[in-house]
């Protein structure tokens, strides 16, 4: 058990320590300051300085109980001592970079920078222990300029890699996340997912990962769509005829935009009359987005819209002018597609009260005079306190009724009170009386709506003024229908009607509307 005594002995008196017993110590405090400073999702950090110090007093075990002077003894001091450094140079970088400085930058520190920081640390740590070990560091710092130079020249391109990785890192034409073109080809556009010390990554949205050498990088001409901001511009180009007013084109068109998901409000989008073509007048619609991930979802929500809004104005695209042999089987086809619309208005309009008490005749030019607008998903037909003229007919699709509660909740939160799908319909009382909304109505999904205006039910009025008192006993009724099944404020306002009012209030109101 001698040599055991002797070993302990040398460790205590720090014989077999480096630095007798200083540098384990300082070691050991930065790897505590570590355990405390660092968050704990970065604890991994201490795990490489906690193995090398666990490493370092391994050997000086070995060096303890070794004879002294023996080669392995020998090998086993250097080793404690390269283990010590390493330890000491990986806890005190991390404690500088990622817990110190972490705390004042507001990105993290470049990634290169890191590795060129570190790679510092550890060729310190292994220069000093060659020069522990009587190595001449002249000779071999000579020698590996030799090497170095021969090694540079064979590889130019990867050190030209390098070194724009660094410039790159050095001025932050982009980052890790931002979405960049680096071509001429707009196809060739994606997000960064890494910047590594030969190469950038970038993953495009048909997940296709391209791996570019950092060297061409550097000297292409980057287009950078998060930076300064993540507000970009889009943009698209239609053409409709020319004997459409310009003023009509743009209302009907920034209307369509006005609710469009991944449209930004502000900056606004805007209409601009570009050309005059052949087959009518060309015009660039221009809009704002955030998420450029999303950029062809918009594209698509936004023609959707624009086609929906420019059907619903009557506003048609523009097309070839062709010459066209019309068949009598096409006419044919024709007038039979007609009267089977008429016929599908005409069951429309008998599901609503008002319109049951007209005659046949009267019914047929009221659904020959009414229209039929498309509606997108998510698309707002009335809002509450808007006046209007118009009575809505679902015939395809899904629409929600929804009363702002202003006075009735903290927040003025919107209550859904309804769903209404084929054959309900909304607004018979500011068509009949000019009321206010008093619910808002939205779409569900792709949605046709036949709309029945006043002035298309005021010359059937004009012709026939005792109708008027047949449509207010209707209204009444339903009014009365809809105050017994509920009785909610928020029910009523889906009826656009009062409590109270009967049939000779709603004649008032309708002659007084309608100047009859």
């Amino acid at each position: 058990m001698q040599w055991l005594g002797d070993a302990l002995r040398s460790v205590l008196e720090g014989d077999a320590l480096p630095f007798e017993g200083l540098g384990s110590l300082i070691a050991l405090a930065l790897i505590v300051a570590l355990r405390l400073l660092l968050p704990y999702s970065q604890r991994e950090l201490i795990r490489w300085p906690f193995r090398l110090l666990v490493a370092h007093f391994a050997c000086v075990a070995v060096v303890a109980v070794t004879p002294l002077g023996s080669g392995l003894n020998r090998l086993a001091q250097l080793s404690a001592l390269l283990m010590l450094l390493t330890c000491l140079g990986r806890a005190g970088f991390v404690l500088v970079l990622d817990s110190l400085l972490a705390r004042r930058w507001a990105r993290p520190f470049p990634k290169i920078f890191r590795d060129i920081l570190e790679g510092l640390v550890y060729v310190t740590a292994v220069l000093a222990t060659l020069r522990a070990a009587g190595a001449e560091l002249s000779a071999l710092l000579t020698t590996s300029a030799l090497l170095t130079a021969v090694v540079g020249l064979s590889l130019q391109d990867t050190l030209g890699n390098l070194f724009a990785g660094l410039s790159i890192q050095a001025q932050h034409p982009f980052e890790v996340g931002d979405w960049i073109q680096f071509d001429e080809k707009p196809s060739v556009v994606g997000r960064v997912v890494e910047i590594n010390w030969r190469a950038t990554r970038v993953i495009t949205l048909d997940q296709v990962e391209i791996v570019i050498p950092n060297g061409p990088l550097a000297k292409a001409p980057i287009r950078n769509f998060t930076k300064p901001t993540p507000v970009s511009r889009r943009g698209l180009r239609l053409t409709v005829p020319r004997d459409v007013a310009p003023h009509r084109v743009r209302a009907a068109i920034e209307a369509g935009l006005h609710e469009t998901d991944g449209v930004l409000l502000e900056p606004s989008p805007d209409v601009l009359t570009e050309a005059f073509t052949d087959f009518g007048m060309q015009y660039w619609v221009r809009y704002f987005i955030d998420d450029y991930e999303a950029r062809e979802r918009v594209d698509s929500a936004a023609r959707e819209r624009i086609w929906v809004a420019l059907r619903r104005a009557g506003i048609p695209l523009a097309r070839p002018v062709q010459d066209v042999a019309v068949h009598p089987e096409d006419e044919q086809q024709r007038k039979r597609t007609e009267r089977e619309a008429l016929a599908e208005r005409l069951r429309a309009l008998r599901r609503v009260d008002i319109c049951r008490a007209l005659q046949q005749e009267q019914q047929e030019q009221l659904a020959q005079a009414t229209e039929l607008r498309p509606y997108a998903p998510g698309e707002l037909v009335i809002r509450q306190g808007e006046h209007g003229d118009e009575l809505f007919i679902v015939l395809r699709g899904q629409v929600v009724v929804t009363v702002d509660e202003k006075h009735h909740t903290p927040r003025g939160d919107s209550v859904e009170v309804a769903r209404l799908g084929p054959g309900s319909f909304f607004g018979e009382m500011s068509l009949m009386t000019g009321a206010p909304r008093n619910a808002n109505v939205r779409t569900l999904v792709d949605t046709e709506l036949l709309v029945v205006g006043k002035a298309a039910l005021a010359p059937i009025l004009d012709a026939s003024p005792e109708l008027a008192e047949r449509i207010s006993e209707a209204l009444a009724t339903r009014q009365q229908e809809i105050d017994s099944a509920s009785s909610k404020s928020a029910a009523r306002k889906v009826g656009d009607g009062v409590d109270g009012e009967r049939s000779g209030q709603l004649l008032g109101k309708i002659r007084e509307f309608f100047s009859l």
